[in-house]
């Protein structure tokens, strides 16, 4: 069996998704699996390798990269040469529409290929109807039960399978201390789907309102900056810390020190860092939205749910530093749910499961043929102007300002929301 994948890249990247993948590659390739990965990397005409990559070829698995290119045609294309040369039995893309695209151009000349919801972003949804054609044998995997409910109300679940991201589960637990309570976020730093502002905003308010609490921002990106400026705008640098991208070895033991871990996202699927944290007996605090968030949190048993208001969310907090036994309760009951539906092992066995399941479907059908044809791309939809549009890479915006006009546009967002809660 010889499986590829298909994943974007950057310095630093530290997302569940990635170390997920991470994760099931080597897993296969320790069950004697061929594994390859082709990555789209933005740095990649810089010449340097991301640590991370360097290990994993240095695990046996063959790495792919390129840089990103200016439509999604061009990006399917280099997809496409990459399966021409590795030639796989499986194809496993992950995120980008243009790795979907060569899978379902791929997938009709009998390359097997399997799509992953990985969250409720909107480009996994113009994905899924653009590529998967109720009538074709095409499987998608679902990263939790909320996902594979909206994909059969789309008409588009024939073939679903729920594979939850599992994770380790370590002998060592938290321990509860209120002197001080450490609290956490461990992702992107982004207000697109992340809302690294509300985040930072209620890691102030519990700061404020209670001295002893600390916070530590794990990772890296373009709202770091603002999120900093308000942490010192306050004077709690000495109680709100950023540590920067950290490998998944370094993240665990902040984890491990701390009580509490906070996400107030927009959207998500099922949150690695959520699963990681309560491994660990971290209690989760996360906003209450449609994804399977609900699955991992039953508000005060596993967790506590709030709104998106950081008063909201820092009262929970707060809640949560002065109530042992609500506290220990949470945390106990947080791992034992991890350790039993989300482990790492089970995870694993469906996936392999399905694996076979795919060989099989291929084995009674046309086997592809290598090279395939790359002349003409029938796969890609003509007139889908979202998935052409976030293929294109935008140079007229800096980082800095695209960085200013989503926190700006998240914060009218959130205090439009507020006026009418006041007045209603």
């Amino acid at each position: 069996m010889r499986v590829a994948f298909a994943h974007y890249s950057q310095e630093n990247d530290i997302s569940g998704v990635t170390t997920w993948l991470f994760s099931l590659a080597r897993r296969l390739k320790d069950d004697n699996i061929e594994v390859a990965i082709h990555f789209v990397h933005s740095d990649v005409e810089l010449g340097s390798e991301p640590l991370a990559l360097q290990k994993l070829r240095r695990d046996g698995i063959e790495i792919s990269r390129v840089s990103p290119q200016s439509t999604l045609e061009a990006e399917a294309q280099q997809t496409l040469e990459f399966l021409n040369k590795w030639q796989p039995s499986i194809f496993l893309p992950q995120c980008l529409p243009a790795h979907f695209a060569a899978a379902a151009h791929a997938g009709q000349k009998g390359l097997p290929w399997a799509l992953t919801l990985h969250s409720d972003d909107p480009i996994y949804w113009e994905s899924v109807h653009a590529f998967i054609h109720p009538k074709d044998r095409n499987h998608i995997v679902c990263v939790s039960e909320y996902l594979r409910d909206k994909l059969i109300g789309a008409g588009r679940a024939q073939h679903a399978h729920v594979i939850p991201c599992g994770v380790a589960i370590p002998q060592d637990l938290t321990t509860f201390n209120d002197s001080p309570f450490n609290m956490v976020f461990s992702g992107r730093i982004w207000e697109r789907q992340k809302r690294a502002s509300l985040v930072i905003q209620t890691f102030v308010k519990a700061c404020q309102a209670n001295p002893a609490m600390r916070a530590t921002m794990i990772g890296e990106g373009y709202a770091r900056q603002s999120c900093e400026e308000l942490v010192n705008a306050h004077g709690l640098s000495h109680a709100i810390t950023f540590t920067g991208a950290l490998s998944p070895n370094q993240v665990r033991p902040h984890l491990a020190d701390c009580q509490a871990i906070l996400l107030m996202s927009d959207f998500e699927g099922l949150p690695v860092a959520l699963l990681e944290a309560m491994a660990l007996g971290v209690v989760p605090v996360a906003r209450r939205i449609p994804s399977g968030i609900p699955e991992l949190i039953v508000h005060e048993q596993t967790g506590l749910l709030v709104s998106e208001d950081p008063k909201d969310a820092a009262h929970a907090l707060i809640r949560l530093s002065q109530d042992k036994h609500l506290w220990r309760s949470c945390s106990e009951q947080a791992r034992r749910l991890v350790a039993d539906r989300y482990n790492e092992e089970t995870s694993y066995r469906k996936w392999r499961t399905l694996l076979e399941t795919l060989l099989h479907d291929r084995d009674s059908s046309a086997t592809i043929r290598f090279p395939i044809d790359t002349s003409v791309l029938t796969s890609i939809p003509k007139k889908n102007p979202y998935l052409n549009s976030i293929s294109k890479r935008q140079k007229a915006l800096t980082s800095r300002v695209r960085q200013l006009l989503r926190t700006t546009l998240a914060r009218v967002k959130h205090f439009v929301k507020t006026i009418f809660q006041d007045l209603f």
